[in-house]
């Protein structure tokens, strides 16, 4: 079927569909458990963060691009990967946390590395197995030539809607509490888990490098300057840019 599908319909059909079924879940669990403490929310607000996954799933399927679930999760996780695109997933979340205490835009919690080591675990659900869909997926998916640039502003759109029903939770703190600096730290994510797919063939890496990002949050808390945020996410797009066309001379 997916010969007969361009990549950029399957794009947008995508999108659309992971979008709606994230709000109409956030929806439900506004209805139903708005005080978020019951097991009935925290199963909803797993399968909210699984909606990229499941949807893709659900595509690859359809289109026939997998024969089978097994098919599906064996290259999404299983594949083997360069030695460059584990260290791009380390180093990521460097330039992140990294620039912004260079910029002195952080706040550090005071947490031991213990609350690190136990949350860590927990974002391989809320928030790790999204990449499945937005960086295996929908970015493979998404063709703009070779315009990354023009790719990873449309993927940072997409990004940033989809985050808007889990933040309406109100046991959920956004990044930010401005929407405009939330955009900002998306945009700069977005590339650079944009180009550490470049890299690589399966999700792992950047899902270990989201991972990090989020769990790393426990320890040291990037703030919400303005002209801060914007010297770091000009730091990432240059950084990612040069990657993406390292990564493209040497084909």
């Amino acid at each position: 079927m997916s010969k007969f599908i361009s990549k950029q319909s399957v794009a947008i059909w995508y999108a659309l569909t992971a979008l709606l079924a994230t709000f109409l879940v956030g929806q439900v669990i506004l209805w139903f458990f708005p005080d978020g403490t019951s097991i009935g929310a925290s199963l909803l607000f797993i399968l909210m963060n699984c909606i990229p996954l499941i949807t893709a799933a659900v595509f690859s399927l359809v289109l026939g691009e997998v024969k089978s679930l097994g098919d599906f999760f064996k290259k999404v996780f299983l594949q083997k990967e360069s030695p460059l695109s584990w260290i791009l997933a380390f180093f990521i979340p460097v330039i992140y946390y990294g620039i912004s205490i260079l910029l002195m835009n952080v706040r550090f919690t005071g947490n031991s590395l213990l609350a690190f080591f136990l949350y860590f675990p927990w974002t391989f659900l809320y928030g790790g197995l999204e990449e499945v869909g937005w960086r295996w997926f929908l970015q493979e998916h998404l063709y703009f030539g070779k315009h990354f640039i023009t790719k990873m502003m449309v993927l940072s759109i997409v990004w940033f809607l989809w985050h808007i029903p889990i933040y309406q939770l109100p046991w959920i703190t956004a990044g930010s509490p401005n929407y405009l600096i939330f955009y900002l730290m998306i945009l700069g994510n977005t590339f650079l888990f944009g180009a550490l797919k470049e890299y690589s063939k399966g999700a792992i890496p950047c899902i270990l490098a989201h991972m990090l990002i989020d769990s790393l949050a426990v320890l040291v808390l990037v703030q919400s300057s303005l002209p801060q945020i914007i010297l770091l996410v000009i730091f990432e797009i240059l950084v990612a840019s040069w990657l993406v066309a390292i990564r493209k001379s040497l084909k």
